[in-house]
């Protein structure tokens, strides 16, 4: 390689030898961008992207090494009339470079600038640039340590108390020899390699800061690529309502600080489902609990967790329960009716009673209960539900009748004509609420008089003695020599 060495050039390496500084020469450095890069500059490439990199000088404000570089490649493929012809598609870019020949920055350049391919230049430490066969050098100056270089932080934010665990990218981290968040030196850093470096965050106050690393040759410059965020912990100042059941399902409302980007609510350590209304107010649903007890709620961000406080206290209640309503409200003395219980504080019930007698049952919420009635004596009862709270308390709301099935004692008159139409008294019990009067399994009008006493009319039927049947909610009488009608 040949190329004239300006009196620049010269009177900077006199410079150096007499401060003492070795002038061992730096190997040139080639002034490329990559060729994914350049891809993106042409948007196509085919068989490869060909370069001519041209340096232009130092950045006036960075300092960087500057230049154009212009790309091209010949895309080729048979024509519509045949034969193969080809296109080439060229463009050039403005490229940046820092001092380990890294591209900072690059933009399309149209039209196509003025180069010069013999360019060569020296910035005031004595690095130089230059062009030679289409191709564009870095060498440094004897002794130059360029400053590090931040090109990104991850994660970008973590808890102001610190101790977030971060990778920075960049170049020239090659010994480092500090690491700060802001003002605040990093709790701890490793330098992985030139190019990366893992560190913990230090505790800070919240808001963003620009994260630099150091070295022999300088502090890395502050920009939009190393900022870092420092979170503060969210706070819950109150909590309406601070009550609610056992059983969950209590929508409060929570107030406090920081809440932006909460990632768990927990009543105990419990999640709870929930969502942000804003940096100072969160809704959640509280979970349900074992016991009544006070217990509390707790908000998580990338900031930290929410203290534990007087005003952070949520207490679970047990509540009574109360029957409002039972549906049917009727049903045979030997059992088996279902029946739904409607009411509230259900949850965690361990009996359910009617009129003393237990049932057995399924709890559906906290505010229904599906039984089986018991068999019992015939009767109104009130039909309770307990839970650890207590027992319901007896209403007009839980009542639930037990209806005796009918029995029918006498017939009178005991006999009439095959055409029917005899006005007959039935005599006996449990007739109440009867839906059927039978001669003989033949259906026939009536009217119950009491619960005793039903008329019936006798419908037509051949000659010969039938049993005279009553039905209601609660079966049907049995046949029995007392309900006989003969038909003559």
């Amino acid at each position: 390689m040949s190329r004239n060495t300006t009196l620049g050039a010269l009177a900077c390496a006199l410079i150096l030898l007499a401060v003492g500084v070795s002038t061992a020469a730096a190997a040139p450095v080639p002034l490329l961008l990559p060729q994914s890069t350049a891809f993106s500059v042409l948007g196509r490439s085919c068989g490869g992207i060909q370069e001519k990199a041209y340096a232009t000088g130092f950045d006036a404000t960075s300092g960087y090494p500057t230049g154009a570089v212009y790309l091209s490649t010949r895309c080729g493929g048979s024509g519509r009339g045949g034969g193969y012809h080809t296109t080439t598609y060229a463009a050039w870019a403005g490229v940046s470079w820092d001092f380990t020949a890294a591209v900072i920055s690059y933009q399309v350049l149209s039209p196509a600038p003025a180069v010069n391919p013999t360019f060569t230049a020296f910035d005031a430490k004595g690095n130089e640039v230059y062009n030679q066969s289409g191709s564009a050098y870095l060498v440094l100056a004897p002794g130059f340590v360029p400053a590090a270089r931040v090109t990104t932080v991850s994660p970008t934010s973590g808890p102001a108390a610190g101790g977030t665990t971060i990778t920075i990218a960049g170049t020239g981290f090659t010994g480092a020899t500090s690491v700060n968040f802001g003002g605040a030196a990093a709790g701890s850093f490793t330098v992985n390699s030139s190019t990366s470096i893992t560190a913990r965050s230090p505790a800070a106050s919240a808001g963003t800061v620009d994260v630099t690393v150091t070295n022999s040759g300088g502090t890395s410059a502050p920009g939009a690529s190393d900022q870092f965020t420092f979170v503060a912990a969210p706070s819950v100042s109150d909590l309406s309502p601070n009550t609610g059941p056992v059983g969950g399902g209590t929508e409060v409302t929570i107030t406090g600080a920081a809440l932006t980007g909460a990632t768990q609510v927990t009543f105990d350590g419990t999640p709870a489902g929930f969502w942000v209304n804003s940096d100072t107010s969160i809704t959640a649903i509280s979970p349900a609990a074992e016991s009544a007890d006070t217990v509390y709620v707790r908000v998580t961000t990338i900031g930290g967790r929410s203290a534990t406080g007087a005003s952070a206290r949520f207490s679970y209640t047990v509540s009574t329960p109360t029957v409002s309503s039972v549906d049917p409200n009727a049903g045979p003395t030997d059992g088996g009716t279902s029946v739904t219980i409607t009411g509230k504080d259900f949850t965690g019930a361990t009996a359910v009673a009617f009129g003393g007698v237990s049932a057995s049952f399924v709890v559906n919420s906290d505010t229904s209960i599906t039984a089986i009635s018991p068999a019992a004596s015939a009767g109104l009862v009130d039909v309770t539900v307990a839970t650890l709270a207590g027992t319901s308390a007896p209403s007009v709301a839980d009542q639930f009748t037990f209806v005796a099935a009918p029995a029918v004692s006498s017939v009178d008159p005991s006999a009439g004509p095959v055409d029917g139409g005899t006005s007959v008294t039935i005599t006996g019990t449990g007739f109440t609420g009867a839906t059927e009067v039978d001669f003989g399994g033949v259906a026939t009008a009536f009217v119950v008089n009491s619960d005793t006493s039903i008329t019936a009319i006798s419908p037509a039927a051949s000659a010969g003695t039938v049993d005279v049947t009553v039905a209601t909610l609660a079966g049907t009488s049995a046949a029995s020599v007392a309900d006989q009608f003969t038909y003559s």
